[in-house]
């Protein structure tokens, strides 16, 4: 284990908090369900806030939880934690230069394993078997693995991710992304082996159901404009 991180103690509005405990309560309920993709179609849809926000909702159950960064092109984590040190994450576990790549944090239930350097071949290192390896080593340790992965739009980062995951979850922006495109990504996780376990709906109006978060079995949703 590495340095601990100090997790920061500003809370979610209530409605926020709410609908992260719904999203965790979904998942907990769901069958053969521990290793956790969230991904979307585009950045900036919130996708590793709420990756954040799970971990920590997990790890407050008592759960014991590892929070794993791969979004290795854009990660966002580390700054938005304050890690100003010189860290090892996936892209070094994968490429072999470090086996030393999980923090602990301020919470005794919540691990974070960062993305690392943003390598040449982000792609070739998660097609490896030493990613498989690393999964599987992580389901054994831990009771729940939230892995924060890259939008699938136009890389395929994620896809070859949620393949190795039990599940996945689709962060939807509102009104922010086309309903053909958010269709198109799920086909591809599907197309690639990745069972979606439904959508995240972030940024939601006041006056719509919920304020932040909105979770929903993605067969039975519709959401967005065409």
């Amino acid at each position: 284990m590495q340095a601990k991180i100090v997790l920061p103690k500003e809370e979610l509005e209530y409605e926020a908090a709410e609908a992260i405990k719904t999203l965790r309560t979904n998942i907990l309920y769901s069958e053969e369900v521990k290793s956790v993709v969230l991904t979307s179609t585009i950045p900036n849809e919130g996708k590793s806030t709420i990756s954040l926000e799970l971990a920590k909702s997990f790890a407050g159950l008592g759960k014991n939880t590892v929070l794993v960064d791969c979004d290795m092109r854009r990660s966002c984590l580390a700054a938005r934690l304050g890690v100003t040190d010189e860290i090892h994450g996936v892209s070094e576990y994968l490429s072999k230069q470090s086996m030393k790549i999980v923090y602990r944090t301020s919470d005794p239930n919540l691990s974070i394993i960062f993305s690392g350097n943003c390598p040449p071949n982000p792609s070739e290192l998660l097609s490896s078997a030493r990613f498989e390896g690393l999964l599987e080593t992580l389901k054994e340790a831990y009771d729940y693995i939230i892995i924060d992965a890259p939008p699938i739009g136009n890389l395929v980062d994620g896809t070859i991710i949620s393949r190795h995951a039990d599940g996945t979850l689709l962060v939807v922006r509102n009104d922010f992304v086309k309903t053909k495109e958010a269709r198109r990504v799920k086909q591809k996780i599907e197309q690639n082996g990745g069972k979606v376990l439904g959508v995240v709906l972030n940024r939601v109006k006041k006056n719509q159901k919920g304020s932040h978060y909105y979770y929903k079995k993605y067969k039975n949703y519709e959401y967005g404009k065409e």
